[in-house]
């Protein structure tokens, strides 16, 4: 198995931009990694394959009001 990287312990401030993004990437691909590898082996029953239909369930209904609470006066 290959070796995982660390994560960065340095502190983001003494940080070039390009070394935030690299570690950034580096955390989601190790995430997005984890979460196929426990999808393809089909041990979790938690994840689930997307529906390709569009019927995921993520959609609101047409008839469901949406309300935004008001910004802070300041």
């Amino acid at each position: 198995m290959p070796e995982r990287p660390v994560t960065s312990t340095r502190n983001p401030e003494s940080m070039t931009v390009a070394e935030r993004r690299a570690e950034i990437a580096s955390i989601l691909a190790r995430g997005l990694v984890r979460t196929v590898r426990i999808a393809n082996s089909g041990t979790s029953s938690t994840v689930q394959k997307v529906s390709e239909s569009g019927d995921s369930g993520l959609d609101l209904p047409t008839d469901s009001p949406l309300s935004v609470a008001p910004r802070p006066a300041g």
